[in-house]
């Protein structure tokens, strides 16, 4: 008998992706197959095993890239086939998505499912704008309502009378279109034109915005800003709760869209601090270890070993084992290029040392590194001018990044790409031109961040535009940089 497949509908949240759910995150690190919609934040994809397939659902009104009958077929196929599928899917999936359609053929194709709540738009944007949807003092109801239906006009048919009268807060989801119909039916069924209203587009994303009035004033406002979906239309005096900038406005690179680039698998404490900060950061390309096997020869004993990464560190240690080495043959001392190698090392009970603190060059340093140092001998030679170099890892580009690139590009989320070092140049170029973008045409519409005079010269061969090289080549000089300039919500790059 094969292995049973199973199908994940998953929520996956408003856009934020810390607001996936923890067994949500789980079954997308374990997926064979990946269908998402256009409302799921392209930098949850990255999160997906490096040979998972994805499927790109995308429905706009009127406009869907695959029809649900299509959708629900792709379920069926993939879960029959023994796999684990998962259907990622905008907020909650069973509050306007459609799960309901496609448990129903995945019961009676004989496949087994599960469904993971999400966090409703209707609450998390609400949440992100500083707007509770209940409140003490303001509204003791909340209902969510869809703001266009099966009907030949779209026009939601509801019970208008019991929602003017009967519920403090209502949310209309993706209701822009008819918000004239739906303030008109509002107040023709009692509730006051006065009553307070708030959009919110694209809520907890770096793109939200949002928009005060009231039930007899949102229409023109809406349309003088050119709000569109996808948006929540909050209807309820909760709605006035919203002072200023919400906390999530508030952040200092709230809006800023930054491609960040990558040179190895592990995600940097640069990337972290920027979104700690309220950036939204895309590691690029994303990176998976390809590990060589070190025979007993490359690993000398008597000699201080240097390792340039963790991955070094983690392939020298296994080959220890395989070669059946023992540890305490080591009489050399240990170096690491960086914190992070340093507490790999001790990881394994081992003392390290940062190589900057070596005082002694007595002995022949054995250099542990992927491929990139194979050719940079000048670089090696600022550890030991006598040395020798082992390669222990290359990293491979996962192509699946390229997907998660096209997606954040279409919806206009790079304004800002940094390069941190040469090396990172030559990575996320070669991942454009897999994308078919290339560095002169992205460089004309997201600015061109550099960390030093290396990775300018780097990028302006590469044919990027450079707009600046930052003052100190650290962190805090990159978020002083950013500070200057609010990135640009509307840009297209290609």
């Amino acid at each position: 008998m094969g292995k049973q497949g199973c199908v994940y509908l998953i929520g996956a949240g408003p856009g934020d992706i810390g607001l996936l759910t923890l067994k949500g995150y789980t079954y997308l690190q374990r997926a064979d197959v990946v269908l998402y919609d256009r409302l799921v934040n392209p930098l949850l994809l990255e999160w997906a095993p490096p040979q998972a397939e994805f499927i790109y659902c995308g429905k706009m009104p009127k406009k869907h890239i695959l029809r649900q009958e299509a959708i629900n077929d792709l379920l069926v196929q993939h879960g029959l086939e023994g796999k684990n599928v998962v259907r990622l899917k905008g907020g909650d999936p069973s509050v306007f998505g459609r799960v309901g359609e496609e448990v129903e053929v995945l019961k009676n194709a004989g496949v087994a499912y599960e469904i993971v709540p999400g966090i409703t738009a209707g609450i998390g944007a609400a949440a992100y704008a500083d707007v509770p949807v209940t409140h003490r003092e303001h509204s003791h109801s909340f209902a969510v309502i869809t703001g266009h239906d099966k009907s030949p006009s779209g026009e939601p048919l509801i019970d208008w009378q019991a929602l003017a009268k009967g519920i403090d807060t209502i949310a209309f989801y993706m209701g822009l279109a008819n918000l004239p119909y739906i303030a008109d039916q509002l107040i023709s069924h009692g509730r006051s034109s006065e009553t307070p209203v708030l959009l919110i587009q694209w809520g907890t994303t770096g793109k939200q915005r949002t928009l005060q009035g009231s039930l007899a004033t949102i229409v023109e406002r809406a349309k003088a800003e050119q709000f569109k979906n996808p948006a929540i239309i909050l209807v309820g005096e909760v709605s006035k709760l919203k002072k200023g900038e919400s906390w999530f406005e508030s952040q200092p690179l709230f809006s800023q869209h930054l491609l960040l680039g990558r040179t190895n698998e592990e995600p940097s404490e640069i990337g972290e601090h920027l979104r700690d900060k309220g950036a939204e950061v895309f590691e690029f390309p994303r990176m998976q270890v390809k590990k060589y096997r070190l025979t007993e020869a490359n690993m000398a004993t008597d000699r201080d070993l240097l390792f340039l990464s963790p991955a070094s560190v983690e392939v020298f240690f296994e080959s220890l084992q395989r070669n059946k080495i023992d540890i305490r043959t080591i009489q050399g001392n240990l170096y690491g290029l960086s914190k992070k190698t340093i507490m790999a090392l001790e990881a394994y009970h081992c003392r390290a040392e940062e190589i900057a603190d070596r005082t002694s060059n007595d002995s022949r340093l054995l250099i542990f590194g992927d491929t990139s140092w194979a050719d940079l001998e000048e670089e090696r030679e600022r550890f030991a001018l006598e040395h020798d170099f082992i390669i222990t890892h290359a990293y491979d580009r996962v192509h699946q990044t390229e997907h998660t690139f096209s997606r954040l590009r279409d919806e206009e989320r790079i304004d800002t790409i940094i390069f941190p070092n040469a090396r990172s140049v030559e990575t996320v170029t070669a991942g454009l031109q897999a994308c078919g973008e290339s560095p002169s045409v992205i460089s004309r519409h997201a600015r061109v961040i550099c960390f030093g005079g290396k990775s300018k010269q780097a990028a302006t061969n590469a044919g990027y535009s450079v707009h600046t090289v930052l003052a100190r080549p650290s962190e805090d000089a990159l978020f002083e940089e950013l500070l200057k300039k609010e990135a640009p919500h509307a840009v297209v790059l290609s």
